[in-house]
């Protein structure tokens, strides 16, 4: 028994007396800069659809650190969408930014009729943007339905507590 768990020891520091030369040999120049996979452009948007829908919902029910928690996703895939796809058709996104700046102040003052009102105007900025890149046969629009309350798939809370 005590010789199994010398071997046991011994294999255990030699396995840690290698792991510094392994680090050593990953030089930080040697890291990819870009993601191992990056995202279709239809990912990203049909992921940003959802998103639109979901802070949709949580304005309409007033839980506002949800609807804040999806607008700043909105936010992040945008800002993917500039950075990969910088160079497709005719749209930078940036008439993204005033929309989703209003988005975000009535969200912080819970304030429901300026949720709307902003609401509609990042929805019209979506649609401008699939016009201005040839995509305009994709109409976003404020949801009548919630699939996600018809949704056997998920339990998810829009309540807020």
């Amino acid at each position: 028994m005590v010789g199994s768990r010398r071997v046991a020891v011994t294999g255990a520091a030699c396995i840690a007396a290698a792991l510094p030369g392994l680090a050593d040999e990953q030089k930080p120049s040697q890291l990819p800069t870009e993601p191992a996979l990056t995202l279709r452009l239809n990912d990203l948007m049909v992921a940003t659809q959802l998103r639109h829908f979901k802070v949709w919902y949580a304005g309409l029910v007033q839980n506002w650190p949800l609807a804040n928690y999806e607008l700043q996703q909105i936010r992040a895939a945008i800002a993917d969408t500039k950075r990969y796809y910088a160079n497709q058709g005719d749209s930078t996104m940036a008439g993204m930014t005033e929309p989703t700046d209003e988005l975000d102040a009535a969200i912080k003052a819970k304030d429901l009729d300026k949720f709307h009102k902003a609401y509609a105007k990042l929805t019209a900025a979506c649609n401008a943007c699939h016009e201005a890149t040839g995509f305009g046969f994709i109409k976003i629009r404020e949801p009548r339905l919630s699939p996600i309350e018809t949704s056997p798939f998920t339990d998810e809370s829009f309540s807020g507590q």
